[in-house]
């Protein structure tokens, strides 16, 4: 039997490096409850973090609640990946450059289950 729930893979963001970038914007995943979120860092990255975050509405323009356990930005690695899962249930979901990347890009992408 396949799997009957929502299903996402796809990229949230793609090599950027400004400050408060969200890419391609917010995800609505309600119904999933598995979510991976690969950051990619391209290029010898110096500095760069990235928030993950959610809120109740894929077009709030308010300040967005940071995501996942530990709740703090990730450091983006510079030609490696950092995979943040996150077991849980969420209405929307984003990933925001939190730290304005130097030497390089940054890229996420999003599978949700």
């Amino acid at each position: 039997m396949g799997y009957m729930g929502a299903m996402y893979d796809r990229p949230l963001i793609a090599a950027k490096t400004a400050l408060n970038d969200v890419g391609g914007g917010a995800v609505d995943v309600a119904g999933c409850s598995n979510l991976s979120f690969v950051v990619v860092g391209n290029g010898a990255v110096s500095a760069g973090a990235v928030q993950l975050e959610e809120a109740h509405d894929v077009n709030f323009a308010g300040t967005w609640a940071a995501l996942g356990t530990p709740s703090t930005p990730i450091t983006v690695v510079g030609n490696g990946v950092v995979v943040m899962k996150v077991n849980a249930t969420a209405k929307a979901v984003r990933a925001r450059i939190s730290t304005a990347v130097t030497g390089g890009t940054v890229s996420v992408v999003l599978t949700a289950r």
